[in-house]
């Protein structure tokens, strides 16, 4: 039985191992050449191979998928050593069948390529849309453009990038794009957005210097047009007010055509940014370009009057990381987010068992609270948190531990009576945020339940905290040496090819991978 089984493991392939990613550039005898000396792999292929990301009946597999640097013409070629016959009805895996609903047609070996468009080889060739931010990093210069899904080119980049989607997003979820689909707005509120290095390339000139290192997605989701929803968005509404009356409908239609005298465009309307997908390719990656690229589209959404609130789509814990550092770093900027404090002293009164918690004691108004949140348009849950953090981040660390806190709000150290205060609201946000699941637990279960959870969501703070205070002292380092700093964590890139340093760089690096689709609880 154990020969049999070996015989068979001949025919088995992990399909993340499989795969030979790499990103070449045209040259003049026609063959490109691969930017990276070693391919990267993908690392999640369950999508497209669920028989455990196993690739069946080939020995010496190897998917060598290229995609071009600039605009993702992707290219694939399949080679191995053997094919095996089968039995029964167990027959090798047909390749091409898994992963043409993942690449064009033009991919695969011996097809035609028909797309039209900018020539994506010539040094003219400009990514779509508009450039929104360029930034230098260890000496080298990089882009991040953004374009609007009605883009054709645009479009085609993404229909290529699809594969990444399996590949480096758990869970991924891949919409698909019908130029003749009858809902036009699937495509009207879609954002792509792209990060590009930009190589001058003087040993090969007339080729395109974009080389793609990220790309993310956002779309508008549609809010309910409530009355804060339309003052924080300043949108005109018609809500009566004891000052201004109902609007006649009358009044606001053409009599002679009956249509509305004013036109309305969806995507002007008050809505929700969400964040889709996000992902840096594995050779960039741990280099900040997934902070760079998050940043530059907060800012982005920011800027827009009618977008209400920033969400993402059930990020993955490296993303949310990433994105609380970011959202930290950003809300310690405004004079209202740094000013806030926990108070020294609360009246007994309001802290006996039976008063409810003084939370606008503890942590601020929550009309301050909201007017912050509207200005910064972060979801309510993302920004109690984050006042969480900065709050706790005021407390002396020697004073965040539960066994100071045995006098409670009489202890004589004011830092305790703080860091007490803190645990209140902190118990009081948990208790909310998970009611349904602890109204079904004894009482006694439920006060422990609750305690352990602040713990641990209190270690989490503090490692976010610790990271926020290393990116903070990494990007005044950049900004002091022009964004030539090294600093942080260090990892090697992969060495390019073309590189007119023809040198392995370190990179300053911290965790920001993909925006997956597993929620974090806390």
């Amino acid at each position: 039985m154990e020969e049999i089984t070996t015989e068979f493991d001949k025919w088995l392939t992990p399909a993340n191992d499989a795969f030979n990613l790499n990103l070449v550039r045209p040259t003049k005898e026609g063959d490109p050449q691969r930017i990276f000396e070693e391919p990267f792999h993908p690392e999640f292929t369950l999508e497209i191979f669920p028989q455990d990301e196993t690739i069946i009946g080939y020995s010496d597999l190897e998917l060598n998928l290229d995609f071009r640097a600039n605009d993702l013409k992707p290219s694939l070629r399949i080679s191995y050593g053997e094919k095996w016959k089968g039995v029964g009805e167990l027959k090798p895996v047909d390749i091409n069948e898994a992963l043409k609903s993942f690449l064009p047609p033009y991919a695969f070996e011996g097809a035609e390529d028909n797309t039209t468009g900018p020539d994506a080889a010539d040094s003219s060739w400009k990514p779509p849309g508009k450039l929104i931010k360029a930034y230098s990093l260890h000496g080298r210069q990089f882009e991040i453009w953004s374009a609007s899904f009605l883009d054709p080119v645009a479009r085609e980049i993404f229909r290529r990038m699809l594969i990444f989607i399996p590949f480096f997003i758990d869970g991924g979820r891949r919409q698909q794009l019908d130029d003749q689909d009858e809902d036009a707005w699937q495509i009207h509120r879609w954002t792509l957005f792209l990060t590009y290095e930009v190589t001058p390339l003087k040993k090969m000139p007339g080729v395109s210097p974009y080389t793609i290192v990220g790309f993310a997605t956002s779309y508008k989701h549609w809010i309910y047009p409530t009355k804060e929803v339309m003052e924080a968005t300043n949108t005109k509404f018609f809500f009566p007010t004891p000052d201004k009356p109902p609007v006649p409908l009358q009044s606001a239609i053409n009599p002679e055509t009956s249509e509305y005298i004013e036109s309305y465009d969806p995507l002007s309307a008050p809505a929700r940014e969400c964040i889709s997908q996000f992902a840096i390719l594995p050779p960039f990656q741990k280099q900040s370009h997934g902070s760079q690229l998050y940043d530059t589209m907060f800012a982005s959404f920011i800027a827009l009057p009618n977008i209400y609130e920033i969400t993402v789509e059930l990020p993955n814990q490296a993303f949310d990381d990433m994105r609380d550092w970011c959202d930290l770093l950003y809300l310690r900027k405004l004079p209202e987010f740094a000013a806030l404090a926990l108070p020294t002293t609360i009246d007994s009164k309001e802290l006996a068992k039976d008063a409810p918690i003084p939370t606008e004691k503890i942590i601020g108004s929550e009309a301050a609270r909201t007017a912050l949140r509207h200005k910064c348009k972060i979801a309510p849950r993302q920004f109690r948190r984050l006042v969480e953090m900065q709050l706790l981040s005021t407390i002396p660390a020697g004073n965040r531990s539960v066994s100071r806190l045995t006098r409670k709000e009489k202890s004589k150290d004011e830092n305790d009576r703080r860091f007490y205060f803190w645990r209140l609201a902190q118990k009081e946000r948990l208790y909310l945020h998970n009611i349904d699941s602890l109204m079904q637990i004894e009482a006694d279960e439920r006060i422990e339940r609750i305690a352990e959870t602040a713990n641990s969501v209190q270690a989490d703070w503090e490692r976010l905290l610790e990271g926020a205070e290393r990116r903070a002292q990494w990007e005044a380092a950049a900004a002091q040496d022009g964004g030539s700093a090294n600093g942080g964590s260090r990892g090697k890139r992969r060495r390019v090819v073309e590189s007119e340093e023809d040198e392995e760089d370190e990179e300053a690096g911290e965790r920001e991978t993909v925006a997956a689709k597993r929620p974090k609880v806390s």
